[in-house]
């Protein structure tokens, strides 16, 4: 009778608990990339993370250039399979409704991610994965061809969503020179991902940028104003908060997103640097529906 109640105790208290995103990317000491990005988009939607550094910097590459490469560096990937297998233990990982992985830098980070993935899969087949397959962006490669490989055979076929750049779409479809709509829709099909968000994407106007969200053959796209420069980190935002609002089901998921950055965009023109503090989501910009 005893262990009746605290079996109905334990299956009330899970039921009790809020949502949990496991958070696998770069962490820096000072700055708001990775992990520092992500997690205040979590929070604004009221969802709470496991965070999991692949990398532990002083901070972004890009952030103090006269000092040269920041202090620190990548986390052994034992240690990332070491530190789930004690959460999956402790069932810290019981209500896992989604992982999301960012910066993992090299081939032995990304099958440790594709085994978390599974590992955590295996406890709740409804898991959302999303697949921020960061390997660049303004035409160059910063990780090594063997990790840009790993994504394409090992966590792409394992993802729900993806949100790569323009450049990262066309590193792992194989499909290179991405300049207009219909090339880029037909790129982010080649993946084989149930939803592909491709950021950075072409916009019809000049001085616009946009967001094509990608489903089988449905076709979304967001425009919103190209700044001329945006701080680092915003393609962590973007996955962070798409991944929270398709969370919530919020059906103008792609807009809010899209708008919330053109707003933070405007009004950090001069940074290098997200600021600190509270996302404030911002009303939707508009989705439109286009037929290629």
């Amino acid at each position: 009778m005893y262990s009746e109640q605290i079996t109905d105790f334990n299956q009330r208290d899970k039921m009790k608990r809020k949502p949990i995103v496991l958070v696998l990317s770069s962490q820096v000491v000072s700055g708001q990339v990775g992990l520092n990005a992500m997690q205040p988009a979590f929070r604004a939607l009221e969802l709470e993370t496991v965070s999991l550094p692949t990398t532990l910097l002083a901070a972004h590459p890009a952030a103090f250039p006269q000092h040269g490469k920041p202090a620190g560096g990548a986390l052994p990937a034992s240690q990332m399979l070491e530190m789930v297998d004690w959460l999956l233990e402790a069932g810290a990982l019981e209500n896992c409704a989604a992982i999301v992985t960012g910066y993992l830098p090299s081939p032995e980070h990304v099958q440790a991610a594709a085994q978390i993935i599974r590992q955590v899969k295996s406890l709740n087949p409804d898991m959302v994965y999303a697949c921020d397959p960061i390997c660049g962006d303004n035409g160059r490669l910063y990780l090594p061809e063997a990790v840009v490989d790993g994504l394409k055979q090992s966590l792409l076929p394992l993802a729900d969503i993806a949100t790569p750049n323009l450049f990262e779409l066309s590193q792992l479809s194989a499909m290179s020179k991405l300049t207009d709509t219909p090339q880029s829709i037909q790129a982010a099909r080649a993946l084989g991902v149930p939803q592909v968000l491709v950021t950075s994407a072409p916009a019809p106007e000049d001085g616009r940028i946009a967001v094509l969200q990608v489903t089988g053959e449905d076709v979304l796209r967001c425009e919103t104003t190209r700044a001329p420069s945006a701080p680092h980190g915003m393609g962590d935002l973007f996955s962070a908060l798409y991944l929270g609002l398709h969370l919530k089901a919020e059906p103008k998921a792609l807009g809010v997103a899209c708008a919330t950055l053109a707003q933070i965009a405007s009004n950090n023109l001069e940074a290098t640097q997200l600021p600190h503090g509270p996302v404030r989501l911002a009303s939707a910009a508009i989705q439109e529906k286009i037929n290629l």
